[in-house]
């Protein structure tokens, strides 16, 4: 996996596909043991400020990478692309 730290962000509304996702980055940071940092932003206007135009999205220090859930095997890829 990659050097140094990640910050991942999971942009929503606490939308119940929101909290999936959520989960879905925290089982897979875990399951790697990656170096990173998750947390849900809920708030819309920091939402958008990140440039997100769909929701859930995922952020990657401060830059979305994907939008819209996807399910697990979408995102555990969206993260493993991110993660090298």
């Amino acid at each position: 996996m990659g050097v140094g730290r990640h910050a991942w962000y999971v942009g929503g509304t606490g939308y119940a596909v929101c909290k999936h996702m959520e989960a879905d980055v925290r089982a897979f940071v875990a399951r790697l043991g990656l170096d990173a940092t998750t947390e849900r932003v809920d708030d819309l206007g920091q939402v958008l400020r990140l440039g997100q135009l769909a929701l859930p999205g995922l952020a990657v220090n401060g830059e979305v990478i994907t939008t819209g859930y996807g399910g697990q095997k979408r995102i555990e890829k969206a993260l493993r692309e991110e993660s090298h």
